[in-house]
């Protein structure tokens, strides 16, 4: 799930960028059992609106494990509900991305527009990352933001900042901060399993 940038609007049939966009379904869980497609936006979880999606991620972790929720999205500019049965295994893994991330949308990328977590061995595996790779995963990017004007996009690793290797979102966060605005700063990432590099001027 990422934000949805102004671009997409007319795509997706949207008046406004509220709701979770949906990127990427892994087979055979809750979410493609439910009849959730890539495409959709999900705006309602469980009763409640969705804004971002860091909010229906919050609201799927305090959701207990063999529970089944209405689901709101819009699909082709046309509003479906489902109902969703949040997994044990899943809601584990989004409570381990949570509590392993010491940041907060707030800080951790301040200035860039970037939210990271810690690069988990679940999301190694879903991301394919090779084996020993460490650094932070980039997992939501503000559309208006100068990261997304410089090319970053989610699920990017960034793997050093100015040079300098950092391990986790804490490391990479703490980088980020000391960067004084309005300065430039270069960011060795990993983007599909290669490495690239790119600059970002801070704000």
């Amino acid at each position: 799930m990422t934000a949805i940038s102004p671009e997409e609007l007319e795509a997706l049939n949207l008046k406004d960028r509220k709701g979770a966009l949906v990127r990427t379904v892994p087979a055979g869980g809750p979410a493609a059992a439910a009849g959730i497609k890539p495409g959709d936006v999900i705006v309602e979880f469980n009763g409640k609106p969705v804004v971002k999606s860091d909010d229906l991620v919050q609201q799927v972790v305090r959701t207990t494990p063999g529970t089944t929720v209405p689901v709101k999205v819009v699909r082709a500019g046309k509003e479906q509900t489902m109902n969703v049965k949040v997994e044990e295994l899943d809601l584990e893994n989004e409570m381990n991305r949570q509590s392993s991330d010491n940041t907060t949308p707030d800080d951790t990328g301040a200035g860039f527009g970037i939210t990271l977590n810690n690069l988990t061995p679940d999301v190694t595996r879903r991301l394919e990352v090779p084996s020993g790779t460490k650094g932070a995963v980039v997992t939501e990017i503000d559309p208006d933001g100068p990261a997304a004007r410089s090319g970053l996009r989610p699920n990017d690793i960034i793997l050093q900042v100015n040079r300098q290797p950092v391990t986790n979102a804490s490391e990479a966060g703490q980088a980020l901060r000391a960067v004084p605005a309005g300065r430039t700063v270069g960011m060795l990432i990993m983007r599909n399993g290669e490495e690239q590099f790119v600059t970002v001027r801070k704000q």
